[in-house]
């Protein structure tokens, strides 16, 4: 099975969100503390190692809010380990209810004590996996109230469209849907390679441990009280793999497991991993991201040889503490996973090279407003199948710190250069930075739709400053009618699109109603056609002359930025005009948007149909 749905409601600084999960690569960004972390720590409450708590403190749930829920959704029933329920020995019940996903968060107790169910049915283990393989959806919920204990259920959609709840589930049947590891931001492995019979990791050690030969069998025997010196022959199958697949990330001398604790019975509970990596010590005593790149490979290793059905890594930014050639290799890594048994990973990320080789559907953005997380997803129906096509161009370009930023300033070119440096010179050269503003250079005119569309989806806010020819057709879009057939007529009566200076006084401000309507769409056009018409000609000539720059726009637009001061700017650039007032507008807009400012419901950025809808699990279905 796969997560294709959580449903959080009043947990921590999520009021309400709905958040869709696709097969394969899951990428989640956003600032710091806009609530990635507790998306993470919502789905590790239902499907992690530990049984939730029986109730929690105060800050679990939302502002004023006295209770809190998380429901997780897994579709495709049809793939999960069936073997354990086949050797189930007892009956499991099932309650038949309607289709009210109101029952979601309802115990089993309160059913029965609320006389709700239709029926009562009752299934040994065998039967009850046909049944679930033939299940639309599962859902496992976990609801909280304050000062009384939690409630922890199992749920299923089958096609004759009832509900059905479990009267009593196993953490074992859990385990048997799906198989996740769930690495949080701060690693810790005593709980992440926990040693137990519903770990992942346990079962990995317990599978290796079993498989030993028969002279290691004998070893153990002769050597009981000496346990450790056997270990090494044990797992060095395990050691010889885990070690490759770290080389290229991690220089070390030696990497081993070991019997550190004498456990006395079910010896492979002490089982330990030791690094020397210049300092011969235990796992647990390594760096951050030194633990991941283990613990991730330790996952895909027990997928690989011991679980066949689909797993889930979830990863809490992966990049901690790794250097950028190492983060580079994680993500490499993290996507091999994902060639087997239709493997789903769930990542977090503030870092660009975790966003690279992703379709656009696969991203999320969070982001922190009225106090609160929201978030955005672009889906199927948001845009043309043509540009999706222009999209996933986008995805491969170096433009992936846009995904991160709260607004994005759109260019053509070589103008990103000199819009930033002249963005330092009227305000401050952390003024980018402060904002959450980047400046991307989108490659041609025709992107510039397609960027901003996109980016406004996922919730930013775009201003492009666009090349005087994008009154040919490209902004055709962005005009009332009215205005489109102002600016086609004047096109007309000169044959094309001319100079702007050349234009009648009377068209010149007919043209100033078009490019004042686009300003207040955050798209500014330069009346006097390209950068190089901004330039002072004579002056970069001698520039381009004496520093042998060649005819490449973009190759003299950056040495320009880079000799750039505030007391020769006007003697290189003619810019006390459009083009100044323009980057000052801009700057005046980006200081007075507020990033948490509440999103209109109407403006379809954010998922308000989870949020005006009467049913909150409606989605579900």
């Amino acid at each position: 099975m796969i997560i294709t749905k959580i449903r959080i409601n009043n947990y921590k600084s999520i009021e309400n969100m709905a958040l869709e999960f696709v097969k394969g690569k899951n990428i989640i960004v956003g600032q710091n503390n806009s609530g990635k972390s507790n998306i993470i720590s919502a789905i590790n409450l239902v499907i992690g190692e530990r049984y939730p708590s029986k109730r929690f403190e105060d800050n679990y749930y939302f502002q004023d809010s006295n209770s809190f829920s998380i429901t997780l959704q897994l579709s495709e029933c049809q793939e999960f380990d069936f073997t354990y329920l086949e050797n189930y020995g007892k009956k499991l019940g099932l309650l038949k209810l309607n289709s009210s996903l109101d029952y979601l968060v309802l115990s089993p107790d309160e059913i029965d004590e609320q006389g709700i169910a239709l029926e009562t049915i009752w299934k040994n283990g065998k039967e009850m996996a046909d049944i679930i393989k033939g299940a639309k959806n599962m859902y496992i919920t976990l609801y909280s109230k304050k000062n009384e204990d939690t409630i922890y259920t199992l749920s299923m959609f089958l096609g004759d469209g009832y509900l059905y709840k479990f009267k009593y589930f196993t953490q074992e049947l859990l385990a048997s849907f799906i198989t996740s590891a769930i690495i949080p931001s701060e690693r810790n492995i005593r709980n992440e390679l926990a040693v137990n019979n519903y770990s992942w990791y346990g079962k990995l050690i317990k599978s290796v441990w079993q498989e030993m030969s028969s002279e290691d069998k004998e070893k153990l025997n002769e050597n009981n009280s000496n346990l450790s010196l056997v270990t090494n022959s044990i797992f060095n199958g395990l050691t010889s793999e885990l070690g490759e697949s770290v080389k290229d990330a991690i220089p070390y001398n030696k990497l081993e497991f070991k019997l550190i604790q004498d456990t006395k019975t079910d010896y492979y509970k002490g089982i330990k991993i030791l690094l020397d990596d210049g300092y011969y010590s235990l796992l647990d005593d390594k760096g951050s991201g030194i633990k991941s790149l283990i613990i991730i490979e330790l996952f895909k290793l027990y997928c690989k040889k011991y679980h066949k059905f689909s797993s889930c890594l979830i990863v809490e930014e992966p990049e901690v503490f790794l250097h950028p050639q190492a983060r580079s290799v994680l993500s490499k890594k993290i996507d091999q996973f994902l060639l087997e048994n239709c493997n789903q990973t769930i990542v977090t990320t503030h870092s660009e090279q975790f966003l690279s080789n992703f379709d656009i559907k696969q991203l999320t953005f969070i982001n922190k407003e009225d106090n609160k997380s929201v978030k955005y997803k672009i889906i199927d129906t948001d845009f043309t199948e043509r540009d999706f096509q222009k999209i996933n161009i986008i995805t491969k370009t170096d433009n992936a710190e846009m995904y991160f930023a709260n607004s994005v300033i759109l260019v053509e070119g070589g103008e990103k250069f000199i819009v930033k440096k002249l963005i330092e010179f009227f305000k401050d050269n952390l003024f980018l930075d402060y904002n959450n503003c980047s400046i991307i250079k989108v490659g041609g005119k025709s992107y510039f739709g397609v960027y901003k569309r996109m980016l406004e989806k996922l919730g930013k806010t775009v201003y492009i400053i666009g090349d005087y020819d994008n009154l040919k057709e490209e902004i055709n879009e962005y005009l009332t009618s009215e205005l489109l057939q102002k600016l086609n007529t004047i096109k007309g009566q000169s044959g094309g699109l001319k100079p702007f200076k050349q234009y009648t006084q009377k068209q010149q401000i007919e043209l100033e109603e078009v490019f004042n309507y686009l300003k207040q769409q955050n798209i500014y056009i330069l009346h006097y056609g390209v950068l190089e018409d901004y330039y002072n000609k004579v002056e970069i000539d001698k520039i381009k002359q004496e520093n042998r720059l060649g005819s490449a726009k973009e190759v003299i637009a950056h040495y320009i930025s880079t000799v750039l001061t505030p007391e020769n700017t006007k003697n290189l650039l003619t810019i006390d005009n459009d083009f100044k007032s323009y980057i000052e507008e801009i700057i005046v807009d980006i200081q007075n948007n507020n990033p948490f400012k509440k999103v209109d419901k109407n403006d379809n950025l954010d998922v308000s149909e989870d949020l005006i809808d009467d049913n909150p699990f409606s989605d579900l279905v």
